[in-house]
């Protein structure tokens, strides 16, 4: 996605970091199997600090499957609360969604989960905590997960950028006083205050001058809007969200990233490179530098041909002429500068001060969480249509659970596939996908603070 500097400064509301601490798939039968432990996590990210910063984490930084073949994930919970993993991004069955109080009981302390599945598509997605979200994510309680694609994609170099935000305080700790802070749930919801790359201080990659590389940008931020100026090299989206273009885009300008979202991106390292190449944020003032490409060496063939799309994932085309069988609006309301008054919660209807003392202060469609009745209840294989509208005074990154959608939003290229969705205030977006496999899917703003404050619905898929 792109925006000129100014929409960008507008939507993120940037606080100031410091610095520099700152197709088919073939029948696949063998399973693969692994085993993830939940865990207290300590990172040395101030030198002069004596003490490490205690975070949440998983026993593995990044989980690498493969197309079409089935794993077998154990998930065992060395936390001192409740929690599960949902699968951001995968279609796959619903009842390994990993949503703690929808498709399974949140899992105990000590406790376990084995989630199985088989990825029907291959691309950049994550795991992370989706039981009392706010806080688990805001601890770093996340895994990005790499979907190898059957044929190996024409790059030399395969790297992943996972950019977060935290919230330190003055002792140099995870600030976690201020979780649950009604007014940023009010607001724009929790920004950090320190940056990291794959959860290090500017990080450096090694690449070959004349080396073509395959870039994966993902935003685990709470609520944080990342912007991602990318060296002056030749660039191009080869995916979004996991799915890849029909056609590569070249990159001219910013990407403009809500949480959750990501891109998959080809850069080509020309042949006179070197030194450092800065991946960067801009500001209002000067420029973060997040993380490094660093040159050392010469690739020894040449690349003449510009890069070539990935393989399609198996996923049902929609024709912008095809009438839905369901069309439903989702109207978000609420906020502070909002003009809600009164919403719906847990089936009563409550005035905005009532609303308040239960630290609910968003609605869709004037209900507040997760309603007892879906949004929609459509079969398998149905076209739905939803239109947006964000009648609130924030930017919103809407997320669809299970499923890929297209969208009528003027930043966006119609042809990309999402499975979040960025939405600034006063915008309206139709969205439009096929409904895919039965169960509950939950429909939310992926401003996490948002959600737990009251923007979560859900839509019902029926075999």
């Amino acid at each position: 996605m792109k925006l000129n500097r100014r929409d960008f400064v507008r939507l993120a509301a940037m606080s100031v970091f410091a610095q520099p601490v700152l197709a088919v798939l073939q029948s696949v039968t063998e399973v693969r199997r692994f085993r993830l432990e939940l865990r207290p996590e300590q990172r040395n990210w101030i030198p002069e600090s004596e003490m490490p910063v205690d975070l949440w984490g998983l026993s593995d930084t990044q989980l690498t499957i493969t197309q079409g073949e089935p794993v077998e994930i154990e998930v065992v919970n060395q936390l001192p609360e409740p929690t599960t993993l949902h699968w951001h991004g995968l279609r796959i069955e619903n009842a390994m969604d990993g949503v703690s109080g929808l498709t399974q009981e949140p899992i105990p302390p000590g406790g376990t989960f084995t989630y199985r599945f088989t990825p029907e598509d291959a691309g950049t997605f994550w795991a992370h905590s989706h039981h009392k979200t706010y806080e688990q994510l805001a601890r770093g309680l996340y895994l990005p997960v790499v979907v190898e694609e059957k044929m190996a994609s024409d790059t030399d170099q395969d790297i992943l950028m996972v950019i977060d935000d935290w919230r330190l305080n003055n002792e140099g700790q995870l600030d976690t006083e201020s979780l649950g802070s009604l007014h940023e749930w009010a607001h724009g919801g929790r920004l950090g205050n320190f940056l990291t790359i794959n959860k290090e201080v500017q990080p450096s990659f090694t690449v070959k001058a004349g080396s073509r590389v395959r870039l994966r940008l993902l935003n685990t931020a709470n609520a944080r809007i990342f912007a991602v100026d990318l060296p002056e090299v030749p660039a191009w989206i080869l995916a979004k969200d996991g799915q890849p273009l029909a056609n590569l885009m070249q990159v001219t300008q910013t990407l403009v990233m809500a949480p959750a979202e990501r891109y998959d991106l080809i850069l080509d390292i020309p042949r006179d490179a070197e030194g450092q190449l800065s991946v960067t944020m801009p500001t209002d003032r000067a420029p973060i530098e997040m993380a490094y490409l660093q040159v050392e060496g010469l690739h020894e063939s040449k690349r003449v041909q510009s890069p070539n799309r990935l393989p399609a994932n198996p996923i049902d085309e929609i024709s912008p002429d095809q009438m839905p069988d369901h069309k439903v609006v989702l109207d978000m309301t609420g906020g502070a500068m909002g003009s809600m008054t009164q919403a719906v919660y847990n089936g009563e209807q409550m005035s905005m001060q009532e609303l308040i003392q239960h630290k609910q202060i968003w609605a869709f469609n004037g209900v507040a969480n997760r309603p007892l009745e879906p949004l929609l209840e459509a079969r398998s294989g149905e076209l739905v249509e939803i239109e947006i509208i964000n009648n609130t005074g924030w930017a919103h990154g809407m997320h669809l659970h299970g499923h890929h959608f297209k969208a009528d939003l003027a930043r966006y290229n119609p042809d990309l596939w999402h499975d979040t969705l960025l939405m600034d205030s006063g915008e309206s977006a139709r969205i439009r996908f096929v409904a895919g496999k039965p169960g509950s899917w939950l429909l939310h703003c992926h401003m996490i603070e948002h959600q737990a404050a009251g923007m979560v619905s859900w839509i019902k898929v029926i075999g």
